[in-house]
C-alpha cells in the first residue's frame, strides 16, 4: 500500500501521465485543492487520491489514453435520491470551463 503524501507526491505521479493526461491531471490537482484545500492529497497504491479525517473523498487514476476522476464509494455526491444506478467515476479526456465547474461542485458537496 505505500503512502506518500502531499501536493508534491501527488504532483509526481501525475506529471507522469502521458501527454496531455498529465497536465490535465495537474489541473485537476489545482481545482481540488482550490475547492477544497482541507483534503490531504497522498499517493497511495500507485493513485493519488484525496483523503479527509482518514476517508477516501476522491482519486485521479492516470492512464495512457484518459484520466479517471472519481469519489470514494462511502462519499458519493454524484447519489440521486430515486435513482437505481449511481456514477462513482468519470472518464476526462480533456477539460472545459463547464467539465471544471461540475468538478468544483461535486468536491464542494463531497467534503461538506
Amino acid at each position: 500500500m505505500f503512502t506518500k503524501k502531499g501536493d508534491e507526491a501527488v504532483l509526481a505521479k501525475l506529471r507522469g501521465a502521458p501527454a496531455p493526461y498529465g497536465a490535465i491531471g495537474e489541473r485537476l490537482h489545482s481545482i481540488i485543492r482550490e475547492t477544497a484545500p482541507s483534503l490531504e492529497p497522498i499517493v497511495r497504491w500507485g493513485l493519488p487520491f484525496y483523503v479527509k479525517d482518514g476517508q477516501d473523498v476522491c482519486y485521479i487514476k492516470p492512464d495512457k489514453e484518459y484520466l479517471v476522476f472519481g469519489f470514494g464509494e462511502v462519499v458519493n455526491p454524484a447519489q440521486e435520491e430515486g435513482a437505481h444506478m449511481h456514477p462513482v467515476a468519470w472518464t476526462i479526456t480533456s477539460l472545459d470551463e463547464a467539465t471544471e465547474a461540475r468538478i468544483r461542485r461535486l468536491v464542494e458537496k463531497a467534503v461538506s
